[in-house]
């Protein structure tokens, strides 16, 4: 068995590319039921958020899924832009995601919840002990970056970045008029920010009317129903659009009507969202200053060039604990060696004292059992406990040779 990874990130796709590859939380079992139909995968985790969207799988056959993958994207496999990983590779990516190191911002915590939400997910229609091993220790190493790092110091996320934008721009946000657009945590994750600033005047709109309220009421902001929000747009100065629509919410039209009636007066959009909630052709009105996801990139906080000081840290940790499961996916992987080993030694013990069954009564046949299961435990220890130490070195080479002077078979997974 195997680990394999294919995915597209914020390091190596811009937001029109990732925007193809979303895959929504809801449709998380759907998607990963279809995945399953190959032959050589035995399970799958789907990680879609604004930064990412990757593939976790547990494979038979790497050679399969190379198959596999280029079935899926055909003519798009560009490898500048979609990374395939594999076994030790794929662990410390998995693990340094995480972490929240392979974050647009580093250290960010949001990221970790959107794995369990990943893996509970995966565990719905079917997981198996390796990528359920793998998400455990992944969630082990994060929380082990986080206590023993500075990482885990002032956490930030993406939601923090853009309330900081908004700041840098109105410096003081009390008398801006200010909508939110969701009502998920990175919605929730905005308005905790906003509040922490004296941000006034808060907006809460979203597709379903009740989640709205509840959170508007949490922290006592106004509600307006999502079907009135283009033709009130004039009426806000700094808008966050965080949600999982696969269409944009704000159209071109409805942003040059509105201002037309703010009389020009300039707007800030600020898109969390992937695929992006406002049309991206509204960058070209003079008034409106529209930042995504990727735009973000070129904010900077005051804690982030310590928290890059931290990351050599953290991956010293993170590749620690990805070796620990590497050497418990080795042992799996070859574990009927050892019991092949052990089989033989036991059908060797039966075949003599099968010989001599007729020869002795029962007494004597009992303690020559005793004498013979003593003998061979003795021999094969030795045996299995130097067999033991090869397969968890992972060197391949010896593991083979190993097998052939004992005549064990190996599975290939090609």
């Amino acid at each position: 068995m195997s680990i394999c990874l294919f995915g597209v990130n914020h390091k190596t796709a811009d937001i029109a590319i990732r925007e193809r590859f979303t895959v929504a939380e809801t449709d998380y079992q759907e998607r990963i039921k279809l995945v399953l139909d190959h032959p050589s995968i035995e399970a799958v985790v789907i990680l879609s958020t604004c930064n990412r969207t990757e593939y976790y799988l547990s494979v038979s056959s790497t050679s399969d899924f190379e198959e596999y993958y280029s079935s899926l994207f055909g003519q798009q496999d560009n490898h500048q832009v979609i990374y395939k990983l594999t076994n030790q590779q794929a662990v410390n990516h998995l693990f340094a995601v995480t972490a929240g190191i392979d974050s647009l911002v580093v250290g960010e915590t949001q990221i970790q919840g959107q794995v369990k939400t990943a893996f509970e997910a995966a565990k719905q229609v079917r997981i198996d002990s390796s990528l359920d091993k793998l998400f455990q220790m992944a969630f082990k190493a994060a929380k082990l970056v986080r206590s023993e790092t500075e990482i885990g110091r002032n956490p930030v996320s993406v939601a923090h970045c853009a309330v900081q934008l908004g700041r840098q721009i109105f410096g003081d946000l009390q008398k801006q008029k200010i909508l939110v657009v969701g009502a998920g945590e990175t919605s929730e994750l905005v308005i905790r920010y906003l509040i922490n600033h004296q941000a006034g005047h808060m907006t809460l709109t979203n597709r379903t009317r009740s989640k709205a309220e509840k959170m508007a009421r949490i922290f006592d902001t106004g509600v307006m129903p999502l079907n009135d929000m283009e033709s009130r747009l004039s009426e806000f100065d700094l808008i966050f659009t965080a949600t999982a629509s696969p269409l944009p919410l704000i159209s071109h039209q409805a942003v040059k009507k509105a201002l037309l009636s703010r009389k020009h007066r300039p707007m800030v959009m600020i898109d969390l969202s992937v695929p992006r909630d406002i049309e991206d052709s509204i960058r070209s009105f003079d008034d409106v200053f529209l930042y995504a996801v990727d735009d973000l990139q070129k904010v900077i906080t005051e804690n982030m060039s310590r928290r890059q000081n931290t990351v050599v840290e953290a991956r010293r940790i993170i590749e620690a604990e990805a070796a620990l499961y590497m050497q418990w996916l080795q042992r799996k992987k070859y574990h009927n060696l050892l019991q092949q080993y052990q089989n033989k030694v036991d059908k060797e013990k039966n075949r003599i004292l099968a010989k001599k069954l007729s020869e002795n009564d029962d007494e004597v046949m009992q303690k020559m059992e005793i004498l013979a299961h003593q003998v061979s435990k003795k021999i094969a220890h030795p045996v299995i406990s130097g067999l033991r130490k090869v397969i968890e070195s992972g060197n391949e080479e010896h593991i083979k040779m190993i097998a052939e002077l004992l005549e064990l078979e190996i599975e290939n997974d090609t």
